[in-house]
C-alpha cells in the first residue's frame, strides 16, 4: 500500500461515518455548521466535530418537526432523541437558517444531552458594526464554555488555535488546488474528514497526502469537468456517481468543502477581533447579507476559473436559503454560458434515480453546444 493508499483509506474512513459515541466523545463539542467558531472550542481544550446530517433517518423527530422541515435538522435531533450524542462535551448550534434557530428551543424543551451552546451571528457581514458585535458574541461563548463547561478560554490560547486552524485551512486549500490527481470521492473524503478529525490528527495526512501527490502525474483528463456547489454532501453517493460515469470535479463550493477556507485570521494581533473579521470576510452563504459578494455570482466564477464545463447544484430539501440562491445562481450560470443540473437531495436518496440525472447531464456537455 502506497502512503496515498492509506492516507485515503483513513480519511474516507472518518468522511463516510458518523461520530461514533467513543470515549473520546467526552471532548469533543459537536457543531451543526461551519459558521461554529471552531476555533473558540479548540481553544477551550474541545475537539470540534460536524454533525453529519444526511444519510440517515430521523423517525424519533417525527412528533417534533414537521414533515416539511430540513432533513439535516431532522436527523440531528433524532440522534439526540436516541442518545447517539450524550457522551459529547456539548452541542454548539448557530443561528443561522430558520430551522436551525428553531432546534436550540425544542432541545431545551425536551432536555436533551448533552449541554447546548447557542451562537447568534450577525446576518449582515458588511460594514464595521458588525464586527464589533461579533468579536462580544465570541467573547460571551468563551464566557459559556467556562461557566457551563468549566473550559476557561484565555487569549494566548485562541491565538494558538487560530494559528492551527489556519494551517487547517491552508491544507485543504492544497488538496483543492490537487483534484487532477484524485478521484471525485478521494477528493470529497480528504476535505470533508477535515470537520470531523482533530487538527494534529487530520494535518500530518493531508499535508503528506499532498505532498505525494504533488510527485504523482494528474489522472487522464477526460469526460466532462463539474463544479459541485450548494450547501453540504454529507455521504460520497453523488461524488461516487460522478467518479463511475466519467465525470470529474473541478471544484467546490460546499458548506463541508472549501467555502471555510479561503479566509484566514490575522496571526500576532488580537484573537477575538481576527477570528470576527475571518468569519465576516470567509465567502458568505446564502444564511448571511452579503451586498458586496452575494453567494449566487460566486459559483460562475468559480467555474470560469477552474474550467468546469457545468456544475452539480445540491439543493438539501426544504432548505429555503439555498433555494432562494439557486434562482439567480443559475442565472449567472446562464449568463456565463455553463449549464447546471439541479439535485435536490434528503436523508436517504435513490442512487439510480440520481445516476440517470447525472448521466443525461453528462452526455449534454459531451455533445458541446
Amino acid at each position: 500500500m502506497s502512503a496515498t493508499d492509506g492516507a485515503f483509506e483513513v480519511l474516507q474512513e472518518v468522511a463516510r461515518h458518523p461520530i461514533p459515541p467513543t470515549a473520546a466523545a467526552a471532548s469533543q463539542a459537536g457543531v451543526a455548521c461551519s459558521y461554529a467558531p471552531v476555533e473558540v472550542l479548540h481553544a477551550a481544550g474541545l475537539v470540534p466535530v460536524r454533525l453529519r446530517g444526511l444519510g440517515a433517518s430521523a423517525p424519533a423527530a417525527d412528533a417534533w418537526l414537521p414533515s416539511f422541515s430540513c432533513p439535516i435538522v431532522r436527523s440531528i435531533l433524532g440522534a439526540a432523541l436516541q442518545g447517539h450524542l450524550a457522551s459529547l462535551a456539548a452541542v454548539l448550534i448557530p443561528h443561522t437558517c430558520d430551522s436551525m434557530q428553531e432546534l436550540p428551543g425544542i432541545w431545551r424543551a425536551l432536555q436533551l444531552s448533552p449541554q447546548l451552546l447557542t451562537f447568534v451571528e450577525p446576518l449582515l457581514v458588511d460594514g464595521e458594526r458588525p464586527a464589533a458585535y461579533l468579536r462580544q458574541e465570541l467573547i460571551s461563548l468563551a464566557s459559556a464554555l467556562r461557566t457551563r463547561l468549566n473550559r476557561p478560554v484565555s487569549d494566548e490560547a485562541l491565538a494558538h488555535s487560530l494559528a492551527l486552524y489556519n494551517r487547517m485551512r491552508r491544507a485543504v486549500g492544497a488538496l483543492d488546488a490537487l483534484r487532477d490527481r484524485m478521484t471525485a470521492t478521494q477528493a470529497w473524503s480528504a476535505i470533508a474528514a477535515a470537520w470531523e478529525m482533530a487538527p494534529d490528527k487530520y494535518l500530518p495526512l493531508a499535508e503528506g497526502l499532498a505532498q505525494a501527490l504533488r510527485a504523482a502525474a494528474p489522472r487522464p483528463q477526460n469526460g466532462p469537468a463539474v463544479l459541485l456547489a450548494g450547501s453540504l454532501l454529507d455521504e460520497p453517493l453523488i461524488p461516487e456517481l460522478i467518479d463511475a460515469l466519467g465525470g470529474r470535479v473541478v471544484g467546490d463550493d460546499l458548506c463541508n468543502g472549501t467555502r471555510d477556507v479561503e479566509e484566514l485570521a490575522t496571526e500576532g494581533t488580537d484573537p477575538w477581533s481576527a477570528l470576527a473579521t475571518r468569519m465576516l470576510r470567509r465567502p458568505p452563504c446564502p444564511v448571511r447579507h452579503a451586498p458586496a459578494s452575494p453567494w449566487a455570482e460566486r459559483p460562475s466564477r468559480l467555474a470560469t476559473q477552474r474550467g468546469a464545463h457545468g456544475m452539480v447544484h445540491v439543493l438539501v430539501k426544504f432548505c429555503d436559503p439555498h433555494g432562494f440562491e439557486a434562482v439567480p445562481a443559475g442565472q449567472a450560470l446562464a449568463k456565463a454560458g455553463r449549464a447546471r443540473l439541479v439535485l435536490e437531495i434528503e436523508a436517504t436518496n435513490a442512487p439510480e434515480q440520481l445516476r440517470g440525472r447525472l448521466q443525461a447531464f453528462f452526455e449534454m456537455l459531451s455533445a458541446g453546444p
